[in-house]
């Protein structure tokens, strides 16, 4: 597992000084008068080829490296792609209009969905891999037997995967044409598009190094701008230190 971490750590550690210099250059490049429009282009498609190239990168025609990776994804960079996934669109934006519309009152529904992400790491990832199944409908047919409990099974992700989706393809296209200036039903296609590159050839390989890799981007982008608003509001850069108080 070494040898198979080491590599890692060192391709994701250059692809975090280039995230960060190519930050430095565009607004390096927008001081000097290059269009904010131009600027949202070249974050956006740049990105979205850099994850695409992942995607490519990763491809696989086995099936366990499609759906589970191999059961070889160390469990640091397993955490990055999972807190990747939960800083996604639909939290990004929710999470910012929940609280604003329900102040404290609002970090229930955060504690909803991170404590999902728990018990389904704890009461039911083991099962699956324990049945050697690699989803939850083929788990719950060897589980139970016959094909109605894998029917409900398909029935209950298709239906939770559908409104998440949904959630996610809408932020895609918001942030698309709020940013960039892109219609909005053309932010959702590149939006589909670049799902499709990332997540069609690699399965859950190419997810996981693509989340991984968005996780980089994710976390700063979480970071900057609460430390700057709680540095400003009470002079200490900490938002953990004066959150209670605030």
């Amino acid at each position: 597992m070494a040898e198979y971490t080491t590599p890692l750590r060192r391709y994701y550690a250059f692809y975090t000084a280039g995230f960060f210099v190519f930050i430095l250059v565009l607004a390096i490049l927008e001081r000097y008068g290059m269009p904010p429009r131009w600027v949202g282009y070249s974050f956006l498609f740049l990105t979205i080829f850099l994850y695409a190239t992942i995607g490519v990168l990763a491809r696989t025609a086995s099936v366990s490296e499609y759906y589970v990776a191999g059961r070889r994804v160390p469990a640091v960079f397993n955490g990055m792609a999972t807190g990747a996934d939960w800083m996604s669109s639909a939290s990004f934006m929710g999470l910012a209009g929940t609280l604003y519309l329900s102040g404290y009152q609002g970090l229930a529904y955060v504690m909803g969905w991170t404590g999902g992400y728990v018990l389904v790491a704890l009461l039911l990832a083991p099962y699956l891999r324990r049945f050697g199944q690699f989803t939850i409908p083929d788990f719950l047919a060897e589980r139970y037997g016959g094909s109605p409990a894998r029917l409900v099974g398909v029935f209950a992700t298709v239906l939770a995967s559908f409104i998440y989706v949904v959630a996610q393809i809408y932020g895609v296209g918001l942030i698309t044409s709020r940013f960039v200036g892109l219609q909005f039903e053309i932010g959702v296609f590149v939006g589909l598009a670049g799902i499709l590159v990332c997540s069609f050839l690699g399965g859950m390989r190419a997810v996981t190094w693509t989340q991984v890799a968005q996780y980089a981007i994710l976390i700063v982008a979480y970071l900057v701008p609460v430390t700057i608003l709680s540095y400003q509001v009470t002079g200490i850069p900490l938002p953990q230190l004066t959150y209670g108080q605030v």
